[in-house]
């Protein structure tokens, strides 16, 4: 959303209509709007051969000079529609930690993007491979900061209330916490509450972490803010999948202090004073922070969620990232020509 609205150039998206992306996109009355789906799977090999012409006929009506993609899946199908002999620039942004195996994903990679981003050192060095062909940049996620803002003054009560928006399938680790504060002694644990906004699903596993603590789901919120602004202490455990967490980084520009574990980019999101950094999957190593809060003075959480803030006016406007992912559009179209198929 922040590279496509943000005034330069001619920009079109692509992308699935049930996307909150396409949603967002519509409600804010982008012209340059267009339904796509990516169909990958071999089943579907008669939906990406129809997805391909119309792709490349996408590219030629609006004259298309860049092709920014941001997984695998819409990568394809720039590289099929380039099979056809249309000749376009390929940006590449790689949004998850998982490696990139076998030969022809890794060919794709280097010989057919002109541009990679990694969003994130440590999705950078966990690409499975170091010998690049293509130009590489690592450019962090941006976030809103004047959208990602407390619109009250915080307060601190005598329950601490803890908060995550970065959903909650099991990967996101977020059931450590659960046994963490179920761990506590009575009048310990009853100073907690859990709040998770997120598309509902694995009702047993919901219904196991509401027989051991005060947790609430009240479901997906298209605007987290109203639950962020009540919260004091946010939280990302994860332990597969994640970089960098847009999530933890929303939490922290509303003035939160996260709790993280030490997988891929999250530890970088929090310097002391405006966070903690545990092991992953250490129940342990969580209680003990939540007992350091609990042992803090409402004077000393507010310090720390001020500097939570102050810490993402810093390092994570998205501004910076415009402006660097600006840098490598300019980079690339100042390349001599080459074939998409180089």
């Amino acid at each position: 959303m922040a590279l496509a609205t943000d005034g330069r150039h001619n920009k079109f998206v692509a992308c699935p209509p049930s996307s909150l992306l396409y949603q967002k996109l519509q409600a804010q009355d982008f012209k340059n709007l267009i339904a796509f789906s990516f169909p990958s799977k071999f089943r579907e090999l008669k939906d990406v051969l129809k997805a391909t012409l119309k792709f490349k006929e996408i590219l030629k009506k609006h004259k298309i000079d860049i092709v920014h993609t941001n997984g695998s899946q819409d990568n394809r199908i720039a590289f099929y529609a380039a099979l056809l002999g249309r000749k376009f620039k390929v940006v590449f942004s790689k949004h998850n930690a998982y490696k990139i195996k076998g030969i022809f994903s890794r060919w794709r990679f280097n010989r057919f993007n002109d541009a990679a981003i990694f969003v994130s050192n440590s999705v950078y060095e966990s690409i499975g491979f170091g010998d690049f062909t293509t130009s590489v940049r690592v450019i962090e996620n941006g976030i809103d900061l004047d959208h990602w803002r407390r619109r009250k003054p915080a307060t601190v009560g005598p329950r601490i209330r803890l908060v995550s928006t970065a959903g909650i399938s099991l990967h996101k680790g977020w059931t450590y916490l659960v046994e963490a504060v179920a761990g506590l002694p009575q009048e310990q644990r009853e100073r907690f509450s859990i709040t998770m906004p997120a598309a509902l699903e694995m009702p047993d596993t919901l219904a196991w972490a509401r027989e051991r603590c005060d947790i609430h789901f009240p479901g997906f919120a298209l605007d987290p803010r109203e639950y962020l602004e009540e919260a004091d202490v946010g939280f990302v455990l994860s332990q597969a999948g994640e970089t960098i967490s847009f999530a933890c980084r929303e939490m922290m520009a509303m003035g939160l202090p996260v709790i993280v574990s030490d997988f891929a980019g999250l530890p970088g999101n929090v310097e002391e004073g405006c966070g903690w950094v545990t092991p992953v999957g250490d129940v342990e190593a969580i209680r003990t922070v939540l007992q350091t809060i609990l042992a803090m003075k409402p004077e000393e959480l507010l310090r720390m969620q001020a500097a939570a803030r102050q810490k993402a006016e810093r390092d994570f406007d998205v501004a910076q990232m415009r402006e660097k992912t600006e840098d490598v559009y300019q980079v690339v179209m100042h390349q001599k020509a080459c074939s998409n198929l180089q």
